[in-house]
């Protein structure tokens, strides 16, 4: 193959990819935090068991958000 093409194609598609997983691995770590859970552990298995099928089984399975105590205003 020429180097154009993979200057022009195929360098770009795998930089597309990366991104994409860096920033769904953020969003997750956020997401579980948000939701109660620890954050570094459910990033790992999002990213060891077949990203992008354990993000969307993250997005099917994941817990409901803890709701917060509103802080109370002391007088």
């Amino acid at each position: 193959m020429e180097p154009l093409f993979w200057i022009l194609l195929v360098i770009p598609f795998f930089l597309v990819i990366i991104g994409l997983l860096i920033w769904s691995l953020i969003w997750v770590y956020h997401d579980a935090l948000k939701r109660g859970k620890p954050g570094w552990p459910v990033v790992f298995l999002v990213f060891l068991l077949e990203w992008p099928i354990s993000l969307l089984l993250w997005l099917v399975f994941r817990p409901e958000i803890k709701e917060q105590p509103l802080p109370q205003k002391s007088e």
